[in-house]
């Protein structure tokens, strides 16, 4: 995580990479003219990562292109799988409700099922306003079929109430009378 931390404060194009301009501009922004300033910075944005969201923003959003093969547009579901992990897991944002529903767990066996084969920018950002407003709302009342939330994060919601909560309100009988 610490990689992906630093990475975003130096604007990095690219995992590993690093251009003087970034470097110098992303310092320069904080104030921190030294490494071990720059040790205790990242040390205190990996401590806080989960609890302030616009610092989990920023990095969750910076890791996609990082993580982008060279020449791609697309991240592979494999990479994305992976970064999934890091950033929803502890010390990022633990993307599993306070009622224990494990929404990552969910999310990578739904991904797996389906066959995704790469995970676009939008998918990639629409997965984390997603994650958001399923750890305040567990019981998926925010989503509807009117909002423009992307197709696989719709028939990720349908597969949640036939698969994993039939029967509970929205489950089999509201897809049925859909059909």
């Amino acid at each position: 995580m610490g990689a992906l931390i630093f990475s975003e404060i130096v604007s990095s194009p690219s995992l590993g990479k690093v251009t003087r301009e970034g470097f110098v501009d992303g310092w320069s922004e904080l104030g921190v003219d030294n490494l071990p300033k720059m040790k205790d910075v990242c040390q205190q944005r990996r401590l806080t990562l989960s609890q302030d969201m616009g610092l989990f923003k920023n990095v969750y959003n910076a890791a996609f292109p990082l993580s982008l093969p060279p020449g791609s547009k697309t991240l592979p579901l494999e990479y994305a799988t992976e970064f999934w992990t890091m950033l929803f897991t502890p010390p990022g944002l633990e993307w599993k409700s306070a009622q224990g529903t494990p929404w990552l767990d969910w999310w990578l066996e739904f991904q797996q099922q389906i066959k995704t084969k790469a995970v676009n920018r939008d998918l990639w950002k629409q997965t984390l306003n997603f994650a958001r407003e399923t750890l305040k709302d567990d019981s998926l009342s925010f989503w509807s079929e009117e909002s423009s939330w992307p197709s696989v994060i719709d028939e990720f919601v349908e597969w949640v109430k036939t698969e994993k909560r039939p029967g509970e309100n929205g489950g089999n009988g509201e897809a049925m009378e859909v059909e």
